[in-house]
């Protein structure tokens, strides 16, 4: 027999595909009966952001070989659980690095350069008045960023925003050997210093609201702050309240907590916010580089190590 394997959330469609061709698969999301029904049998589940695998759920899956997480942060799994059951976690740690880079590059950039489109006839003087109104202050090369967590994702965005010509610092609590041209800090260095503050950390609990008053009060009153890593990272309060206070400020938020937004949400409606929908991983090939975690669910279930295991 085939092992029973339950995806609990969306999959590129060749994933789930192969998937089912290697296992008996079911598609049910966690709130339905059958995924509840499928809870005594399942032996794998694929998952990704949004299905939370806490130990009250795994002591009522006593078959279960294998949680594998379609993309990279397993904050929603608990780990500690996992372990005392043996059961293996997977991952696809690199999927979407790319990806992400990409994301933050593009709405950096965007922000940066003063821009503004003509879209009606206009008058020699007015023309002008235009012109006059786009000049930005400061070219790349006059532009510091600063990183938080110069992992995977962190270093890439070093690298290619130092090949753009833009000042690199970063913090991150290991020495970092290979920098690319970046310069290491200590924190409180960066955030005096950074136009802008690009935060990518992991999930550890320690990190929870590592982005609180104490950091914002550090930082440039024209700062723009950008959050594409987890959303509990930030004080959401203190954030829109630094908003709040320095006009001049801009933050590009694509995570949250918590998701989706709710109406109390206190940067729901800063002027100086934009929130996007969690869409830093959004390309085909990211998608589909963390589809392909199924591959390491079958590998487990087959007896044969996995690529890419959580170290728990």
């Amino acid at each position: 027999m085939k092992p029973i394997v339950v995806q609990t959330e969306n999959l590129p469609q060749i994933c789930s595909a192969w998937l089912a061709e290697h296992c008996e698969l079911h598609i049910c999301p966690v709130d339905s009966l059958r995924f509840k029904e499928l809870l005594p049998v399942v032996e794998g589940l694929a998952i990704r952001t949004y299905t939370s695998v806490t130990k009250e759920l795994l002591d009522q899956t006593p078959k279960l070989k294998v949680v594998g997480r379609a993309g990279v942060g397993v904050d929603n799994i608990d780990l500690l659980a996992c372990e005392e059951k043996n059961i293996a976690v997977v991952h696809t740690p690199d999927a979407n690095t790319g990806s992400v880079v990409e994301f933050v590059l593009t709405t950096m950039l965007s922000h940066l350069r003063n821009l503004k489109i003509v879209d009606k006839s206009l008058k020699r003087s007015e023309w002008n008045t235009l012109r006059d109104s786009c000049v930005t202050l400061k070219e790349f090369p006059e532009t510091t960023i600063g990183i938080i967590g110069f992992g995977r994702i962190g270093s890439r965005l070093g690298k290619l925003s130092k090949s753009l010509g833009f000042n690199v610092v970063f913090h991150d609590l290991l020495k970092i050997e290979e920098t690319h041209g970046c310069e290491q800090v200590e924190l409180a260095q960066l955030l005096s210093m950074s136009d802008v503050v690009s935060v990518h950390v992991d999930g550890r609990i320690a990190n929870k609201h590592l982005c609180n008053t104490s950091v914002f009060e550090q930082t440039k009153s024209t700062l723009l702050f950008i959050n594409a890593s987890r959303g509990f990272i930030v004080d959401a309060y203190a954030l829109a309240d630094f908003l709040l206070h320095h006009p001049k400020a801009n933050a590009i938020l694509d995570v949250h907590d918590p998701e989706p937004i709710t109406s109390e949400y206190p940067l729901l409606h800063a002027q100086n916010a934009k929130l996007f929908p969690h869409i830093a991983c959004k390309t085909a090939t990211a998608t589909t580089n963390m589809g392909w975690v199924v591959r390491d669910i079958v590998a487990v279930l087959q007896g044969n190590t996995p690529q890419f295991e959580v170290k728990k």
